[in-house]
């Protein structure tokens, strides 16, 4: 030991070192009168506390091997896997791997003996979807490790995996008995166990700790753990860290702790610390969290304007890992989709929901595919995609019941509930929506809300309001306890919609107010809602404000492209009203088609319902439509018109100014539009919309004709019918210069062709129609179009226009 040459001396399993004092003074002095050529290595799980380490690490003179040592690097990773294995796999899927070992080398091995045989890319996938659950190591760390700690420092390890770090403050103020400093000194030298994040900061590799933690299940019981984690959620949020206390809140499973919590951090922190709650750390600080257990709660809980501000930063990391497939970017666009939904961006949350689907599939990641399934069909259903919802929702339902996803079960029970109410399947609802109730009460006791909902929709559909009323304030008093907004604001819209058939119009008015309140921000919510406001403020005889706010809801529903939102029939089990006034008039009550005999009746609600939403005085009416008549003749039929008519569609009114569709305010009578479905109401909502293929096939089935064609000799109708008809072609032209300007030359020569059979003498029009037919190659219906509209133009008004057409020809 006296050469120039590199020397080693190892000192293995270093914990069994049993030294006492004399002799431990004898070696340090013996260690430090070593020459400089020789390094003394120490490896064990524990390093005798007598042993100056630091200082000979200082000097050169020894050096202790942890965790860290031992971890692999991403470079020594990829030169492993490729050189040694032989295992070729792309940087991104080497980063995931080394991501989930942490860098553990037995791990890498491990992974070579599962892919070995097998088809590489399902061998991966299967590998670290499997890797926390494998046996051979749960086995290995019981019986090579666990059997040679202390019973204490066992009891220890159990407590400790209730934590991401082993954070000596917040342990101590958990367990103020114990030698905590003592425990971690006595863990931090076994070297598959601890990694070391920040100087001073140990946690335990997440393979060891997921496995003590199902060794405390077993050990304390399910019900026990959950216990342990509310003690430290509360501990947590009396000590000010929040963050902890949330994701032991959740893991507890206690809803009421997390709403309060999460309030505490809105109050607290900008929108940047939220991306913490979001971004996956929930699911890697506690084994008992995975986001498809925790994201139905933890989305409705992060106000609505601060997860508006997440959106950025989300979407610049999806964009920077687009061809990623690993399961957290799985995860990623699932968050960016349920913060979308809450944002009222519907067709943005489908098209990301998708994406999470379609990579979680790629991935096998079965709860996600089950969440993600049900999730989409809730937004189909809100989207009135009434059978598309359904089949996704009975999708979700079943993997989520075959594989006990107790959460995604829960949501897609209630979802088919309300599906079913919507088709008119009451009884099969009211049973999903009990189903659901008692899931809820097992897995997510936050959610019980929903179904309570439901079921009181069903009493309102069956006509047992005081059933529904006591259902929805069920739901409301388990949404004050919690205090989540849009919880509150759901079922405060369910107790309204009960006092408002009810007749209690004051207090319907009040709740559905608070609940407008309530989903300020939510924006489709905020329409649905709003809707709802308009006809009680309608039936109250506040017809002005009804009227400003249904044109408010209508100019946020064009701005968002909610086409569903015009289609969407409200469950009413009392008469409905339908006019059909584009083309031949039909009426319907209640379903079934009704003639009005009486002439006078028939003619003041044509007047009525074709005015533009106006208010008429009863000598506007009368010189409108008794023009003829001696004074005393018109009031007579205009008053037996009136009653008539008023009779005829409630037959049941008792007096005459409750009518339900005729209304009279004191001096001007008006048609109740908001309880009425009408063509011509529908058609304009329609046109004001961008281009759509959608909403230009809903404008083409209702314009069936000019308004009341019928009836061409009324003075009354023809500004009406004249105005309808000049919007509704004004509208077509828009939609086909949108369609032409986004290269849809096939969809906007559709569009012309009904602009020629409107008005066939409009020569710009049939010009503008060959033209198309001609980009589109469709030269044979070109020729044809051109020769007929020759034609026409020759015969009926003495034009040639066969020199333009050819020259079109020519051109092309």
């Amino acid at each position: 030991m006296t050469g120039k040459e590199p020397f080693w001396i190892v000192v293995d399993q270093s914990e069994n070192l049993k030294l006492d004092e004399p002799e431990t003074s004898r070696l340090v002095a013996w260690i430090e009168q070593l020459p400089f050529s020789v390094t003394l290595v120490l490896s064990g799980r524990k390093i005798p506390k007598r042993l100056p380490v630091s200082r000979w690490k200082v000097r050169g003179l020894a050096v202790a091997i942890d965790q860290k040592n031992l971890a692999f690097t991403l470079e020594e990773t990829s030169q492993l896997l490729d050189t040694v294995y032989k295992i070729n796999l792309t940087s991104q899927e080497v980063r995931h791997l080394l991501t989930v070992l942490e860098g553990w080398p037995a791990g890498l091995m491990l992974f070579n003996e599962a892919v070995t045989g097998s088809n590489l890319d399902s061998g991966l996938k299967h590998f670290l979807n499997r890797f926390y659950l494998n046996e051979d190591v749960h086995q290995y760390v019981a019986s090579e490790v666990m059997a040679d700690l202390p019973a204490d420092v066992q009891t220890f390890l159990l407590h400790a995996s209730l934590f991401r770090e082993l954070d000596e403050g917040l342990l101590s103020l958990y367990k103020p008995d114990w030698p905590i400093r003592d425990y971690i000194e006595n863990i931090r030298h076994i070297q598959p166990f601890l990694l070391v994040d920040e100087p001073g900061c140990f946690r335990i590799h997440e393979l060891f700790r997921r496995f003590f933690y199902q060794l405390a299940e077993r050990e304390w019981g399910g019900e026990k753990v959950k216990h342990r984690h509310g003690e430290l959620a509360i501990l947590c949020r009396a000590n000010y860290r929040f963050f902890e206390a949330i994701l032991q809140a959740l893991a507890a499973g206690n809803d009421r702790l997390v709403a309060g919590i999460m309030k505490d951090i809105a109050e607290r922190y900008e929108p940047e610390e939220f991306l913490r709650l979001i971004d996956g750390w929930l699911e890697q600080l506690s084994p008992a969290l995975h986001l498809s257990r925790t994201s139905l709660l933890l989305f409705r809980c992060i106000p609505v304007e601060l997860a508006k501000q997440l959106i950025a930063p989300l979407e610049l990391i999806a964009h920077r890992y687009k061809n990623e497939v690993s399961p957290g970017y799985a995860d990623l666009y699932h968050r960016l989709a349920t913060i979308y939904f809450y944002q009222g961006e519907l067709t943005k949350a489908v098209q990301l929901y998708e994406t999470s689907l379609e990579l979680s599939y790629k991935n096998e990641d079965e709860p996600m595919v089950a969440l993600n399934t049900s999730l989409l069909a809730q937004m189909y259903r809100f989207m009135n995609e009434i059978e598309k919802a359904f089949v996704l929702s009975r999708r979700a339902l079943a993997k989520a019941e075959a594989h006990g996803f107790k959460q995604v079960q829960m949501h897609a029970l209630w979802n088919a509930a309300e599906l079913l109410i919507e088709k008119g399947h009451f009884e099969k609802a009211r049973r999903l929506a009990e189903q659901s109730i008692h899931v809820a009460r097992e897995c997510d006791e936050s959610s019980i809300i929903y179904p309570l909902c439901t079921i009181s929709s069903y009493f309102r559909a069956k006509g047992e309001l005081e059933e529904a009323l006591q259902w929805a304030h069920k739901a409301l008093e388990q949404a004050d306890c919690l205090g989540i907004r849009p919880d509150r604001g759901w079922a405060s819209a369910a107790v309204a919609l009960c006092y408002q058939e009810l007749g209690n119009l004051n207090e319907a008015r009040r709740l559905m107010e608070e609940a407008a309140r309530l989903f300020k921000g939510f924006r489709h919510h905020s329409c649905l809602i709003q809707k709802k406001l308009t006809l009680i403020l309608s039936k109250q005889g506040h017809m002005e404000e009804a009227y400003a706010l249904q044109k408010e809801v209508d100019s946020i529903a064009r701005e968002s492209s909610y086409t569903w939102l015009q289609k969407k029939e409200k469950i009413d089990n009392k008469p409905l009203l339908s006019l059909q006034m584009l083309g031949p008039l039909s009426i319907q009550l209640g379903g079934e088609r009704i003639q009005i005999k009486r002439k006078s009746s028939l003619r003041l609600l044509l007047l009525l319902a074709s005015g533009s939403k106006r208010r008429w005085s009863r000598d506007e009416i009368i010189g409108r439509l008794f023009p003829e008549e001696t004074e005393e003749a018109a009031s007579n039929q205009f008053y037996v018109g009136l009653s008539t008519l008023r009779k005829l569609l409630e037959p049941d009114l008792k007096k005459g100014r409750n009518s339900r569709f005729i209304a009279y305010d004191g001096s001007h009578y008006y048609f109740r539009f908001e309880e009425v479905k009408i063509d011509v109401e529908e058609l304009k909502q329609l046109i004001l919309y961008p281009y759509s293929p959608e909403v230009f096939s809903q404008a083409s089935s209702l314009y069936k004709g000019d308004l009341l064609h019928e009836y061409l000799y009324e003075e009354w109708l023809e500004e009406s019918r004249a105005m309808m008809r000049k919007q509704y072609l004004k509208a077509l032209e828009k939609w086909a210069a949108q369609c032409q300007e986004g290269g849809k030359i096939k969809e906007a020569a559709e569009i012309l062709e009904v602009l020629v059979a409107l008005e066939p003498y409009e020569e710009s029009f049939q010009m503008h129609y060959v033209r198309l037919l001609l980009k589109n190659g469709k030269l044979g219906k070109a020729r044809k179009s051109a020769d007929k509209a020759i034609m026409l133009m020759e015969k009926e008004l003495g034009l040639s226009m066969k020199e333009e057409f050819n020259q079109l020809f020519y051109l092309n």
